[in-house]
């Protein structure tokens, strides 16, 4: 015959059970925000690298546009010249 084990047993089982479970979550949620922290940091990086280029290309549109690359332009490709004083004329209205 075979006597059944005493009630406080099994409670004590059960919490036993229930306290490694709970370990074990703890532990897959501690490794789970370690990886979405990494991530967060890596696309942190990958943000500041795309800010510096975005400044350097805003910096590489505004030399493209400057005037006097514009005039350089002008003159060398168009054959354009600033007219002399004498060649101005004043239309009035």
């Amino acid at each position: 015959m075979t006597v059944a084990a005493p009630l406080w047993r099994r409670w004590a089982l059960a919490l036993w059970l229930l306290v490694m479970a709970s370990a074990l979550a703890v532990v897959q949620v501690s490794h789970l925000c370690r990886q979405r922290y990494s991530e967060l940091a890596s696309l942190q990086r990958q943000e500041n690298r795309l800010q510096v280029q975005w400044g350097q290309y805003l910096l590489e549109q505004s030399s493209w546009a400057s005037l006097t690359r514009i005039e350089a332009i002008a003159q060398d490709k168009l054959g354009m010249q600033v007219p002399e004083t004498d060649d101005v004329v004043m239309v009035k209205p």
